[in-house]
């Protein structure tokens, strides 16, 4: 019952009472049944009322199946990743009042919290997913299941990785977007869970090649790289030349910013290996690629400024120019990779004692919160070897009896 529906958004528009707009076309009990959708109508009285809305139903019904129909593609052009179709359906759906009918508002306020994520605006999609989650009762399972994936990706994006993985799983098996394992994957990669992230990566892989979208297929591939180098570093030679075919598809679909990642991830694994001159070449080439808005430009430029100062391959004072730029764009975006540049300041600087004091007090709490096993493991070991270092026995003791008390045994689960 579209016309009901329209009637109703439009008179409400027009600030009319049904009194008003049913005067000498049907009772006020009838219009209200025509708009609720529970009654059967003839078409003239539709159009009587039409009229006196100043609108024409014909015209009104194809606009509805039009907008219904880019609200569509517009979803789907994010999951793409598709950024020519992407704006161009945001400017499109921006100007059609419609989008504001009872039948569209979720979904479109839905697909624009998506958008914020797109464009790196996190705070706008934010305010939709806190607006969205006061309403959640009266949103439809989809709807449910959508919030619930934007909601885990904004989470992943600032660095929430346990809030993230928990969100997720409120997804029920009713969801079509099946897009939602490839965050699951890189949720559980981040708190170093490996073969869940593995599993939801295949599941991932599945869906992308079944609608091929070519860019998350790199995506993923690029994930399982990193998976296969996890706990031991793979061949290097071999691990390469994986990466250089997924350049060569970045490169045939023109996906700068995809590149850029492989990039970086080449240049971790040559840091890894302690390669740092190759390393630092790698992370120019990710860095060279995107712009300093780029979500992942942060952790390239953390990255080089890591192997830069390993490999003593620039001057103190430059390396600490980029750190000091590095912690101005982490504040300027409230970005949880601000402590990244602050622990660079403190070993370039070769503050030992205000160095570790940042690690235990700051760094590793703000990493247990947020579940970012990676990191938190990379710190622990390296205040651990402190207090060893400076003597601090009952610090060290501590800190490996806590470790080896959370990390379950092999043979027992518990």
């Amino acid at each position: 019952m579209i016309e009901g529906k329209l009637i109703k958004f439009y008179r409400e528009e027009s600030g009319l009472t049904q009194g008003l707009l049913a005067q000498g076309i049907c009772s006020v009990t009838h219009l209200s049944k025509i708009e609720r959708g529970i009654t059967e109508y003839s078409h003239e009285i539709t159009d009587l009322l039409a009229k006196k809305l100043g609108i024409t139903m014909n015209i009104e019904r194809s606009r509805y199946f039009f907008l219904k129909e880019k609200l569509f593609k517009w979803k789907n052009a994010l999951i793409m990743i598709d950024s020519k179709e992407i704006y161009q359906l945001k400017e499109e759906i921006e100007n059609e009042s419609l989008r504001f009918l009872a039948d569209f508002k979720n979904q479109y306020y839905l697909i624009l919290a998506r958008y914020y994520l797109f464009v790196n605006e996190k705070p706008k999609t934010k305010k939709i997913i806190e607006t969205m989650r006061n309403q959640y009762s009266d949103l439809d399972s989809d709807e449910q299941n959508s919030l619930n994936h934007i909601d885990g990706i904004y989470l992943y994006l600032t660095g929430n990785f346990k809030s993230c993985i928990e969100t997720l799983k409120k997804i029920d098996n009713n969801y079509s977007n099946l897009e939602y394992y490839y965050h699951l994957a890189i949720a559980y990669h981040s708190i170093q869970s490996t073969i869940f992230s593995y599993f939801y990566g295949q599941k991932a892989l599945q869906f992308f090649k079944s609608t091929l979208n070519i860019l998350r297929i790199v995506d993923t591939e690029t994930l399982l790289l990193v998976e296969l180098n996890s706990k031991e570093p793979y061949d290097m030679d071999e691990t390469r030349q994986q990466y250089e075919k997924l350049l060569k598809v970045c490169e045939s679909v023109n996906c700068i910013d995809r590149a850029s990642k492989i990039y970086h991830n080449i240049a971790f694994e040559y840091y890894r290996r302690k390669r740092y001159s190759e390393a630092k070449q790698s992370y120019e080439k990710a860095l060279e690629l995107i712009t300093e808005k780029t979500p992942h430009y942060l952790t390239s430029l953390n990255g080089y400024i890591s192997a830069c100062y390993k490999g003593m391959l620039l001057p103190e004072e430059e390396l600490i120019n980029l750190s000091k730029k590095g912690l101005k764009l982490t504040k300027q975006n409230q970005d949880p990779r601000q402590m990244d540049f602050e622990i660079q300041l403190h070993t370039i600087y070769q503050n030992e004692k205000e160095l570790y004091e940042y690690i235990e007090k700051t760094a590793i709490p703000n990493l247990i919160a947020s579940g970012n096993q990676f990191v938190k493991l990379h710190y622990e070991k390296k205040l651990f070897l402190y207090y060893v270092k400076s003597n601090q026995k009952e610090k060290a003791f501590q800190l490996a009896s806590d470790k080896m008390t959370s990390e379950k045994s092999y043979y027992h689960f518990e």
